[in-house]
This record gives structure tokens, C-alpha cells and sequence, in this order.
């Protein structure tokens, strides 16, 4: 044999021996990925599959909502309707409730300025009437009157004091 032969021989029994060793090196780590990658992809596949049925058993709930839709949609309508008249309700109730305080105020602000005109009309009146009669006596009144009142007013108050 010649030795390109021998080399063709030699090269496939390195080649040989080198698929030996990996094998018996590889063989277990390359089981258990593959054993793991089919577990996972197992699990991936059951997992797709319970996410399946989920996503059917929501389509399904959803589909019987949308056709429940317009009868909650008329429910909906109902009670805004029932709510709003109940809120006009409590408007026109509280607006009539604040007319009536208004008009209270009203009366009360109109009794006052009344009580408060009569008084400054008797006021004006009293001091109208001190002024008459202090003409009336200041024209009818002599010297002699003048110094009586006031002697009368000196013991007025000496007595007081």
C-alpha cells in the first residue's frame, strides 16, 4: 500500500477515534439538552395550549356580553334618567329651600331699615322739638330765670358730689 493510502488510514482512525471520544464525552450532555429543550418545548406547547383555551373561554364571555350589550346599554339609559330626575329633584328643592332664606333675609334687612328710619325720625323729631322749645323758651325766658336755673343746677350737683 502505498502511503497516500496509508494516510487516507490513518486520517479516518483519527477521524474515528476523535467521534469515539466526543460521543463518549458529548453524549450524556447532549441527551439530557435535547431531553430538557423537548421538556421545555412541551411545556411551551402546554402552556399554548391552556393560554388557547382561556383566550376561547374569554371570546366566549365577551361574544355573550356584546349580545347582552344592548340591554345594558337600555339599563345604563334608565338609571341616568332615574338619576337625573332625582338630581332635578334635589336642585329645584335646594333652589327653593335658598328663595325661601333669601326672602327671610329680605324681610329681616326690610324690618331693620324700617326699626332704623322711625328711630332717626324720632330723633330728628326730638331734636326738633328741644330746638322749639329752646326758642320758645329763650324767647319767653328773663334774666331772672337764668339765674335760677343755674343755682338750681349748682346744688344739683353739690348734691350728687
Amino acid at each position: 500500500m502505498d502511503k497516500e493510502m496509508w494516510s487516507l488510514i490513518w486520517k479516518a482512525t483519527n477521524f474515528t477515534i476523535l467521534v469515539v471520544l466526543l460521543y463518549k464525552l458529548l453524549a450524556n450532555r447532549i441527551k439530557i439538552y435535547f431531553k430538557s429543550r423537548s421538556l421545555s418545548i412541551e411545556n411551551a406547547i402546554r402552556e399554548a395550549e391552556k393560554t388557547e383555551k382561556e383566550a376561547k373561554k374569554k371570546y366566549e364571555e365577551l361574544k355573550e356580553k356584546l349580545q347582552n350589550i344592548d340591554k345594558e346599554a337600555e339599563n345604563i339609559a334608565e338609571l341616568f334618567r332615574r338619576e337625573g330626575l332625582a338630581e332635578k329633584e334635589r336642585i329645584i328643592e335646594s333652589a327653593k329651600k335658598e328663595a325661601e332664606k333669601i326672602k327671610k333675609q329680605a324681610v329681616q334687612t326690610i324690618e331693620q331699615e324700617v326699626a332704623r328710619a322711625k328711630e332717626m325720625i324720632r330723633k330728628e323729631f326730638a331734636e326738633s322739638m328741644v330746638k322749639t322749645a329752646a326758642d320758645l323758651i329763650s324767647k319767653k325766658q328773663n334774666d331772672n330765670d337764668n339765674e335760677r336755673i343755674v343755682k338750681e343746677y349748682i346744688e344739683k350737683v353739690v348734691k350728687l358730689n
